[in-house]
């Protein structure tokens, strides 16, 4: 049996768990602090369309939806060594004080790389999804694919 890495990732927001939900899953709030472009049918079984400044491109399907508390993205890479991997990125979403606590669990990691990488950029992202929806505050530039 091969090992398998997921990744655990928590943000605390000073925003309401509704607005932390829909900047995971309309369109328009994606492209605020994610995508270039986003395309999403936000229902369990929908489809999505995720495209990133630099010319990466992903499509994949919505696996579970909650409205407000939890959805579920599921796509496969092609990585660099030519393998492919299926993943599954789950958000949780509920209120904790004043705001609201964002849980990311991301599974189907066998490739150490591929975890590292994606680990990293998910911790760049959702500071960038804090930075705009507490500050209003994007953090990417240009250059960030």
């Amino acid at each position: 049996m091969s090992k398998t890495f997921a990744i655990e990732q928590s943000y605390y927001f000073k925003s309401a768990p509704e607005k932390v939900f829909n900047a995971l899953t309309e369109p328009k709030s994606l492209e605020r602090w994610f995508l270039s472009k986003a395309k999403l049918v936000p229902k369990k079984g929908g489809s999505f369309s995720f495209d990133w400044i630099g010319g990466y491109h992903m499509t994949g399907n919505v696996k579970r939806f909650e409205p407000n508390k939890t959805v579920s993205f599921s796509w496969t890479d092609k990585l660099e060594s030519g393998k492919v991997a299926k993943t599954l990125a789950s958000f949780e979403v509920s209120g904790k004080g004043k705001g609201t606590l964002l849980r990311l669990h991301h599974t189907g990691f066998k490739d150490p790389e591929h975890f590292a990488e994606c680990s990293s950029r998910w911790g760049y992202y959702l500071t960038n999804m804090k930075s705009v929806l507490d500050h209003r505050t994007d953090l990417r530039s240009k250059y960030d694919w």
